[in-house]
């Protein structure tokens, strides 16, 4: 698991605080650079190259949608404790109106009691500027309590989708790894 004093920073904000703010702070943490990420990170991009992120050892791939790439930590039951995924924009997501578009798509998904908690738009990334929000829902498959942090991101020629989700109990302590996966998004 991912420990640094900037993630125990990020675990004190509250949950209502800008999603935007913090990602800005740790993008200045951070600074814009590609090569340095946390010990025991590593980088991984969706097929076109478009875009990467990082995210942390211990968590393994899974298989998701054609041209993406996800990563997940799942319990002895095969439940998911935490999910991060990367996907290519796919049809009408814009950064502007994002929250919106996110609350009615993880409905529309089967997710249910899906409730905003904060959102954010033109939040500055490395070499890019996207939106995020940050929600909570109950699953489709179990009714499992789950908290997201959702951003889209959009570079110089391409624009990509973030999704980091925990269950909303540990949501104190993978929410700063899923924060900080987002940070280091680099979009082409």
């Amino acid at each position: 698991m991912f420990r640094s004093p900037k993630a125990a920073t990020l675990a004190i904000l509250p949950v209502g605080a800008a999603v935007g703010a913090t990602l800005v702070a740790i993008a200045a943490a951070n600074g814009p650079r590609s090569a340095m990420l946390p010990t025991g990170w590593s980088r991984a991009g969706i097929s076109s190259g478009a875009a990467t992120l990082a995210y942390p050892s211990g968590w393994k791939a899974i298989p998701g949608d054609r041209g993406t790439v996800s990563f997940a930590i799942r319990d002895r039951g095969g439940r998911y404790l935490g999910y991060i995924n990367l996907t290519p924009r796919q049809g009408a997501e814009q950064l502007a109106g994002w929250g919106a578009f996110r609350r009615r798509r993880n409905a529309e998904e089967g997710d249910k009691q899906v409730r905003e908690l904060s959102s954010s738009e033109n939040v500055p990334f490395i070499h890019a500027r996207g939106s995020c929000i940050l929600d909570d829902y109950l699953s489709r498959v179990g009714s499992h309590p789950y908290r997201e942090l959702a951003c889209i991101v959009a570079g110089r020629h391409s624009t990509s989708v973030f999704v980091g989700a925990a269950l909303v109990e540990d949501w104190s302590k993978l929410g700063p790894v899923l924060k900080h996966a987002a940070a280091t998004l680099l979009e082409r």
